[in-house]
């Protein structure tokens, strides 16, 4: 399976990232998304889409995920991730299906390929809240 993006900049600090199913404002000084936000926003984007996959295969549901992730870079060249730490808000949960949403999320973080090339280079930290 194969993804492709357009990304065009002018000769500044901002740019555009399109797709098939949409575009992005991209820039370097506040304008639009920064690289590493985008970054982010996809590695939530995966475990979210790996996550729900899981769950549906457990029959376990919920009405709601917000994920807060935090990045922090080292500051050595090339400023790869050190850390990379994720608090997932989730709504909806029953308490007794609240054990098999955390297994769900755990084996999400595993199975999720942006999670496991992120795994290769920074510490991967998570929690879960319910409400």
């Amino acid at each position: 399976m194969a993804n492709q993006i357009k990304m065009s900049f002018d000769n500044g600090n901002d740019g555009l990232l399109e797709s098939d199913n949409g575009k992005t404002e991209v820039s370097f000084r506040g304008n639009g998304l920064a690289p590493y936000e985008l970054f982010l926003g996809g590695y939530a984007s995966c475990l979210h889409a790996t996550f729900k996959g899981i769950a549906a295969k457990k029959k376990v549901t919920f009405e709601s995920a917000i994920y807060d992730v935090v990045g922090v870079k080292r500051d050595l060249v090339p400023t790869m991730l050190e850390t990379l730490t994720t608090v997932v808000t989730i709504t909806g949960v029953e308490e007794s299906k609240q054990k098999a949403i955390i297994k769900s999320m755990t084996m999400a973080e595993r199975y999720c390929s942006i999670s496991a090339l992120i795994s290769q280079v920074a510490e991967i930290k998570s929690e879960i809240i319910f409400k």
